[in-house]
């Protein structure tokens, strides 16, 4: 009995402890670049939790974009939502200072700069549903969020503003982790 209780408050701790990867694309081949995010003109990926044997349901804990900036933004925002669609209410959401990202005044968009990490209360999402991460800010221009125009990452696709894929090669850097439940 001991034994058993042990075993289960391991496995207890390392699930709530441990954030895993559970899907994204944030390796990059020959065609990174970048696209302008600003107010009125998101960014996104759809996306599925990769599956893990039986389980079902996971936990998103953190998304990890990779971002950066061309000027200061002082007092302007960035935030990262889950949704089940692309207008669709937020089901986890996370909201950062913009001048927090890498700054480059010359606005290299082939060069990978530092991943940003957005954390949150964890929302549980299904394993094999598809799932819109959309990022939004409140800047007017100047800020910038990394894709890959030759990804093999499956399944999703890199979003536009108006909501539409851009085409199946095309993939935010992201990574997105939490826990199996």
């Amino acid at each position: 009995m001991r034994l058993l209780l042990l075993v289960g408050s391991v496995v207890l701790l390392r699930s709530s402890a441990y954030a895993l990867p559970l899907t994204g694309h944030y390796t990059t081949g020959s065609g990174l670049t970048a696209e302008e995010l600003k107010n009125g003109q998101e960014w996104g990926q759809t996306f599925q939790i990769d599956p893990s044997g039986t389980i079902t349901e996971a936990n998103v804990e953190s998304v990890t974009l990779w971002l950066f900036r061309q000027n200061n933004q002082g007092g302007k925002t960035i935030t990262a939502s889950i949704r089940t669609s692309w207008n669709g209410a937020s089901l986890w959401q996370s909201t950062i200072n913009a001048n927090t990202v890498d700054q480059d005044g010359g606005a290299d968009q082939s060069t990978i700069h530092s991943p940003v990490d957005f954390t949150a209360t964890a929302a549980t999402l299904q394993t094999g549903t598809t799932y819109y991460l959309r990022v939004d800010t409140t800047a007017s221009e100047k800020i910038y969020i990394h894709y890959d125009q030759a990804s093999n990452y499956s399944p999703g696709s890199l979003v536009n503003k108006d909501g539409n894929e851009e085409g199946s090669t095309k993939d935010l850097l992201f990574r997105i982790e939490g826990a199996y439940v």
